[in-house]
């Protein structure tokens, strides 16, 4: 045999392995060797069940062989018709069978549907959950740490990491075509949804309750009194009540309400940049007919009308914000006035934040709800 035969040999396997039918049979001795492997793993971890399963099929092949037999001698005695008649029977159990199949891939069809559509229905549901849980870890860890320690610098810290990551969670996407979303696109849009929500309520839920000794779900070990202070300035004593350090309340409420207040400046520039772009390219003769000042005001002007409903709507949180933090210990008004500067930071690092569209946060759609804004 010479070595353009035993080439030609080796083409032909190659062609005969690569072809349809056998890679079908290929397939088809995979998936029976991973069936006897999982059988051999499983009767080492649940015998008895296994040996039930194996009585079982025992038992079929049994009545198979006798069948068999059955017809056989059926036929030796010269009852030919009758074994005839009972093949005729078998074939069509067997059909039945293959109906029952069929039956049974529509019903696991179905139920993968209707899981699907529950999944993608529950999905805020599994995000409102998870954020509970993060509150109660959150929860327990500030106040394992307010046990021993002092907590103003983890406060600040604290406060940080969270503004930054709803920040970085509530970030502006493009929203995709209705049509090419598959149900885990949208199951991930209604989770990220439900997440966002459910993040911002712990956050504020936790900045209310994150002094509280009266958590009824915290062991009696955690429900302490917390320290915090930054040099002299007691931030566990109530904001409103008149103190040697009653100016630096002050200031610090100063400080978070004009870092808010240029949040909202740079919202109001960069959607008036935009808006003067989209005017020069829109209409070049138009753009002509104006001075340079004309069109920056009615740029300014687009935009502040744009952001108009949001600074009433931030006008409106902070001052209820406020109000209500004033009967709690000033350490509120730090996170305050931490995330207003998070905040900041987050609109610096993610110009996009400036030019999204209106916000719709859970917080936003309350305060419309309750002042009919």
């Amino acid at each position: 045999m010479g070595f353009m035969d035993i080439k030609e040999i080796l083409a032909n396997r190659q062609s005969n392995i690569s072809s349809p039918q056998n890679r079908g049979i290929f397939v088809l001795l995979r998936w029976i060797l991973a069936f006897l492997g999982f059988i051999l793993i499983a009767g080492l971890l649940f015998p008895t069940a296994v040996g039930a399963i194996l009585n079982f099929i025992w038992v079929t092949l049994l009545a198979i062989v006798v069948t068999f037999f059955t017809l056989g001698i059926l036929v030796i005695v010269g009852l030919r018709q009758e074994a005839s008649h009972i093949l005729d029977i078998l074939f069509e159990g067997s059909l039945t069978f293959l109906d029952l199949a069929d039956f049974i891939r529509i019903v696991y069809r179905r139920f993968i549907e209707v899981l699907k559509e529950f999944l993608v229905f529950a999905a805020p549901v599994f995000a409102y959950v998870l954020t509970f849980v993060l509150y109660v870890l959150l929860l327990i860890l500030y106040k394992w740490v307010g046990r021993s320690f002092d907590v103003a610098i983890f406060t600040i810290i604290l406060t940080f990491l969270l503004v930054y990551l709803f920040g970085f969670f509530n970030r502006p996407k493009p929203d995709p075509a209705e049509e090419d979303l598959t149900w885990r696109d949208v199951f991930k849009k209604r989770f990220r949804g439900g997440f966002i929500d459910g993040f911002e309520i712990v956050l504020f839920v936790f900045f209310l309750t994150m002094d509280s000794t009266r958590v009824f779900f915290l062991p009696e070990s955690l429900n302490v009194e917390l320290k915090a202070k930054l040099g002299g300035y007691d931030l566990m004593v109530r904001s409103f009540i008149y103190t040697d350090h009653m100016k630096i309340t002050v200031n610090l409420i100063i400080i978070t309400i004009i870092t808010e207040i240029f949040r909202n400046t740079m919202k109001v520039i960069a959607g008036a940049r935009k808006h003067y772009i989209s005017d020069r390219s829109f209409d070049e003769t138009k753009v002509a007919a104006y001075s340079r000042s004309l069109r920056i005001k009615n740029a300014i002007r687009k935009s502040f009308n744009d952001a108009k409903d949001d600074l009433v709507k931030f006008i409106t949180f902070t001052t209820v914000l406020f109000g209500a933090f004033m009967f709690f210990p000033r350490l509120k008004l730090l996170t305050l006035g931490v995330a207003s500067v998070t905040n900041l930071f987050l609109d610096i690092i993610l110009p996009e934040r400036l030019t999204s569209q209106k916000s719709s946060d859970l917080l936003s759609r309350v305060i419309v709800k309750v002042f009919k804004l």
